[in-house]
């Protein structure tokens, strides 16, 4: 019994960090694709940015969204809860 709980918690941690793990790897994609965008817009050639420049870039641009989805998730929440609270 207690195999089958070990195996059931290891499962669930497996779970959330391959969860975590994602949403990691799309928060990073979609930040260098702001970047990259940022860059074009004003005319800055890729080439012409270093490595470390570009890394601080999509950084900041990581914490953005990341602020920008709780924002969402915060809100969307109240709205929910104010809905629940409404409908009694």
């Amino acid at each position: 019994m207690k195999d089958f709980v070990d195996n059931a918690v290891k499962k669930v941690e497996e779970g959330t960090t391959a969860i975590a793990s994602s949403y990691e790897k799309h928060i990073r994609t979609k930040a260098i694709k702001e970047v990259e965008k940022k860059l074009a817009q004003e005319a800055v050639p890729l080439e012409e940015v270093s490595d470390e420049d570009f890394e601080a870039m999509v950084n900041d641009a990581c914490k953005e969204i990341k602020t920008n989805y709780s924002k969402r998730a915060s809100q969307g929440l109240l709205a929910f809860i104010g809905l629940d609270f409404l409908l009694g």
